[in-house]
């Protein structure tokens, strides 16, 4: 986000721009076709709207081991229906 000083007049004199500080859009809601922010009536602070965040994934607090079980396969698939 960046600003720059301004006063008018004819014509206006506007200053160079400065940086008020790092703004990251990646995680904004689509921007069109309105505005990524919104000024504050004090001038002082930036609303923005951000694009809800999906849960974490459950941590992983288990696993199944199943050995030999191609042979537990063969046992629960009719033969002659497995592909090879």
């Amino acid at each position: 986000m960046m600003a720059v000083d301004f006063t008018p007049g004819n014509p206006p004199n506007i200053g160079h721009p400065r940086r008020l500080f790092d703004f990251d859009v990646s995680g904004l809601l689509s921007c069109a076709p309105a505005r990524c922010f919104g000024v504050a009536p004090d001038g002082q602070h930036f609303y923005t709207m951000r694009a809800p965040q999906p849960p974490p994934p459950p941590a992983v607090t288990h696993i199944n081991i199943i050995p030999n079980w191609i042979e537990e396969l063969k046992t629960k698939v009719p033969s002659g229906t497995l592909m090879r």
